[in-house]
């Protein structure tokens, strides 16, 4: 089960990071992040996410306690990942917000269920390595958004968000 959910924790993360790391590159394609305005527009597409994952997390988590929790993993990853690749897509910063706000959305479902799960696959001693390998993915992902801001100088910020959406997907 950790097996299967590792690479779905470092997704989840990865793909929220990527858009932090590629503040320059996101920057130069919307005029409502540049000049005076472009900062403090630029801090609400980073705090949507924020602030609906923290309202949905509850949520999520009591939905996940009445639902069959694997397909709710499959479906918030399928849902999360066609956003990424959805913000690959856009032309302008308003679809940016309400998709950074839908991946908040739909990676809140995430962690509750997929938590969840490994406690009802690790009972006692292997519980705590169980989540620690677990863990271990989610800060993977942080450290390898860091790629998106590479990806997105050298490339772009579109290729990064659609190759970690198709991937997602797949």
């Amino acid at each position: 089960m950790v097996g299967l959910l590792f690479p779905v924790a470092l997704l989840n993360y990865l793909d929220r990071q990527m858009l932090a790391t590629m503040g320059i590159s996101i920057k130069a394609d919307f005029a409502e992040l540049q000049g005076a305005a472009g900062a403090e527009n630029f801090g609400r597409l980073m705090s949507i996410f924020m602030w609906i994952y923290a309202f949905c997390s509850p949520v999520s988590g009591v939905i996940a306690d009445r639902v069959n929790r694997k397909w709710l993993i499959v479906f918030s990853l399928a849902v999360w990942s066609a956003v990424t690749l959805a913000m690959g897509q856009v032309h302008d910063y308003q679809t940016l917000y309400w998709l950074r706000a839908a991946m908040g959305v739909s990676e809140a479902f995430y962690i509750p269920a997929g938590l969840s799960l490994i406690a009802d696959c690790h009972r006692g001693a292997t519980r705590s390595l169980a989540v620690g390998i677990h863990m271990s993915g989610i800060y993977l992902g942080q450290a390898l958004g860091g790629l998106g801001g590479w990806v997105a100088q050298d490339i772009s910020w579109r290729t990064a968000f659609g190759s970690c959406g198709v991937i997602g997907v797949a």
